[in-house]
């Protein structure tokens, strides 16, 4: 089988004041508009999947990241998906982003916020973990998230190019 991946996202993450944060987007466009998600966007022609996230981020926030890892893809429906990254703030200051509002938000706040994305609650926690690279496989109907499967990336046969993967 193969998907179309066209998409990107990263969870920034920071430490302040002992407590653990991820840089959240508020969008104002669809997709998941009105919700709160990651960073990133469209792999554009030309681009890695590497170099395409780091342009997101600067795109979209301003700041420089370090420690930019990639943790794995995420797919809907078996028809697309995003390739799914993590990295950490340097410290910088944000900057206004056409997409919507940016923010600091605390871990466990992401993690059970209704306005936040509704699959990000099945796969952040192990984005931001060192375990090895999985694909979450999102099952959606009528824009209803059903049911997500952690899959180890192992499965991944060939990757075809930056935006199409053979499953």
């Amino acid at each position: 089988m193969e998907i179309i991946i066209i998409y990107n996202i990263c969870f920034i993450t920071r430490k302040k004041s002992g407590k653990n944060e991820v840089l959240m987007l508020f969008r104002k466009k669809e997709p998941n508009k009105h919700k709160w998600n990651g960073v990133g966007g469209k792999i554009e022609p030309g681009e890695t999947i590497d170099e395409s996230m780091e342009r997101e981020i600067i795109e979209e926030t301003g700041l420089k990241v370090k420690g930019l890892t990639f943790r794995g893809i995420v797919t809907w429906n078996q028809t697309g998906g995003m390739y799914v990254y993590r990295a950490e703030d340097t410290g910088g200051g944000l900057l206004a982003c056409d997409e919507g509002e940016l923010a600091w938000k605390p871990y466990q706040w992401v993690m059970e916020a209704d306005e936040v994305v509704p699959n990000i609650k099945y796969y952040l926690r192990d984005i931001l973990l060192d375990d090895p690279p999985y694909e979450f496989a999102c099952t959606y109907e009528n824009n209803l998230l059903l049911s997500v499967k952690k899959k180890p990336l192992a499965n991944m046969k060939k990757i075809i190019s930056p935006t199409k993967i053979r499953l």
